[in-house]
């Protein structure tokens, strides 16, 4: 909350009904090897998010500990979801029944040392090549009907929790109708499970529409579709990660107004996240991108905002929390 402050006072135009006040979720963030459960507990801390559901990208045999120091640090504020992407998921030519076979050993793992949680992390279908220092990856291209991927899936559904699919439309452009139908027809397969795609899947406005015309079940993850991720983007070099993000807001930070008619006239269909992934996310930007969602909430319709900001993570994961319209002021 104390970070929130300082940002307001940074805004002085602005005045508090003009921000969302309400309970707010992270549904997906992420902790890896660069930043400590310490440091990272201490972020968590200082930004205005009531509560953050978080997966891990680092040795498996660190994620109890780690996961540990992090709920008790932070006052039970996070919510663990199992990783999927560890043992070499995302590597394209990695043998996908040994993938499938260790993520179920794992899962089995944690169930037996009674670790509590929420959901699985996203399952990378796609993802671009990174060139950058702190990542080196030749990128996977797979679909929904890769073995790796139905098998994920599987295990998800077989848990009954909500899928969340990493798709990228745009960096992918030209496999983006194949995936599309393939998300469709996965839904339609699946009319009572959730799947909710991570960074709105790149998707262009039109296609968002389709989607939520042709199904009841696909729901868009806001995670960096925001100013804060494209002025970082736009300042690296070509190659060095994805190209692809859409941005849902304007020059001003607001919402644009067709997805704020969108997001209204469907508020069960968005849901809010940062998906910090690298230390940078956490230690850089992240109050930015929290001032940024909590002002671009309270442009929407107040249920709208409530159920994007908290209610709808609360129904898909079972969080069973308390979703607040107003928290007590500060």
């Amino acid at each position: 909350m104390k970070t929130f402050l300082v940002l307001l006072l940074l805004v002085p135009s602005l005045s508090l009904a003009e921000i969302y006040n309400g309970t707010l979720i992270d549904a997906h963030s992420q902790k890896g090897s660069l930043i400590s459960a310490e440091l990272l507990s201490k972020k968590i801390n200082e930004v205005d998010v009531d509560y953050t559901l978080l997966s891990f990208r680092q040795s498996p045999s660190k994620i109890k500990q780690d996961l540990k120091i992090i709920q008790n640090s932070t006052n039970d504020k996070v919510r663990y979801l199992i990783p999927t992407k560890l043992f070499k998921f995302t590597q394209k030519n990695s043998d996908p029944k040994l993938l499938i076979n260790e993520l179920n050993k794992f899962v089995t793992n944690m169930k037996k040392s009674k670790i509590d949680y929420v959901g699985f992390g996203e399952i990378i279908v796609q993802h671009a090549p990174h060139n950058h220092k702190k990542l080196k990856y030749e990128g996977i291209n797979k679909d929904l009907s890769s073995k790796r991927i139905t098998g994920a899936i599987d295990i998800v559904l077989g848990d009954k929790k909500p899928v969340i699919l990493h798709v990228e439309l745009n960096d992918y452009e030209d496999d983006s109708k194949k995936i599309l139908k393939q998300l469709i027809d996965l839904a339609k397969r699946n009319p009572n499970d959730n799947f909710l795609l991570m960074h709105m899947a790149q998707i262009e406005f039109d296609e968002a529409a389709l989607i939520i015309k042709q199904t009841n079940n696909i729901h868009f993850i806001t995670s960096h579709a925001d100013n804060e991720t494209f002025m970082r983007m736009k300042n690296k070099e070509k190659g060095h990660s994805q190209s692809g993000w859409i941005n849902i807001f304007d020059e001003y930070n607001n919402l644009k107004k067709n997805w704020i008619d969108l997001m209204n006239e469907n508020p069960r269909r968005f849901v809010l996240a940062l998906d910090n992934v690298f230390d940078g996310h956490w230690l850089r930007g992240y109050a930015t991108r929290v001032f940024i969602w909590r002002k671009a909430l309270s442009s929407l319709d107040k249920q709208t905002a409530l159920l994007i900001a908290c209610g709808n993570a609360n129904d898909y994961f079972k969080l069973d929390i308390k979703c607040l319209e107003e928290r007590s002021q500060f």
